[in-house]
């Protein structure tokens, strides 16, 4: 699953959730460490921005209902959270939709 927050970068959301226990990544598994927004998002017409803040999730055949409110829990906490300490570059502004 492939999510993003207006206003959070993608690195700084997978930092704060893998201090909360979560592991997540920002790209693709065969672009792991990459410090590129994604070139498969950017194809479909996402702005640089935009694939910026790109964060995947990925589930598994024995992930439980549990696990996954845990981390919806923990990402609304944490987007809720980094939106009121970050202040966007005036670029991001200009890239959102309106």
């Amino acid at each position: 699953v492939n999510v993003g927050f207006a206003g959070v970068p993608g690195e700084t959301l997978l930092l704060a959730l893998d201090l909360a226990g979560i592991a997540v990544s920002t790209g693709a598994a065969c672009s792991a460490g990459a410090v590129e927004p994604s070139h498969v998002l950017q194809s479909m017409g996402y702005s640089r921005i935009h694939a910026l803040e790109a964060l995947r999730l990925t589930l598994g055949r024995y992930t439980t209902e549990a696990e996954i409110r845990t981390v919806i829990d923990a990402v609304a906490a944490q987007v809720a959270r980094l939106r009121r300490h970050l202040t966007p570059p005036p670029a991001m502004h200009d890239e959102c939709p309106s």
